[in-house]
């Protein structure tokens, strides 16, 4: 998970720069239309070019806030066991998708397991090793709920 902040925070930074980038292009083209003989044209494309660096700005300090939050979230929190690589608990996007990788082997079922403590899942994981006859599973887990 501390990848994945850092990750997180380098792409924000870099959208800063981009951000960046684009406000100083702008304002070279607002010194040149102010340059320009006064026009509605040349008025309506200041305003355009105002409004879209004041945009940038406006994200620019979002994402340098959500930048500082999350740099001070992983200082503090740095060596805890939550931000402890592969303590990611993955999204499912309900039980059924998530009894499939338990039971293809790819989502092992201990007390980090989204649904350990639901007994309906328990019960069904139970039910699919013991049709199967697979009972070293079934003990496995039966064992793995007795050290709860």
């Amino acid at each position: 998970m501390k990848i994945m902040i850092r990750k997180t925070i380098d792409m924000l930074r870099e959208k800063v720069k981009q951000n960046l980038t684009q406000i100083q292009n702008n304002q070279k083209e607002i010194r040149e239309l102010l340059k320009q003989q006064v026009s509605i044209q040349r008025t309506e494309e200041l305003e355009k070019k105002y409004s879209v660096n004041k945009l940038l700005l406006t994200e620019n300090n979002d994402f340098i806030n959500v930048q500082l939050t999350l740099t001070n979230f992983l200082d503090k929190y740095e060596d805890t066991v939550f931000l402890a690589e592969g303590n990611l608990i993955p999204y499912f996007k309900n039980s059924d998708e998530c009894f499939e990788h338990t039971v293809n082997g790819s989502l092992f079922y201990d007390p980090t397991h989204p649904y350990y403590s639901d007994v309906e899942f328990f019960n069904r994981l139970l039910d699919y090793y013991q049709h199967l006859e697979d009972y070293e599973r079934c003990s496995q887990l039966v064992n793995t709920k007795k050290q709860q």
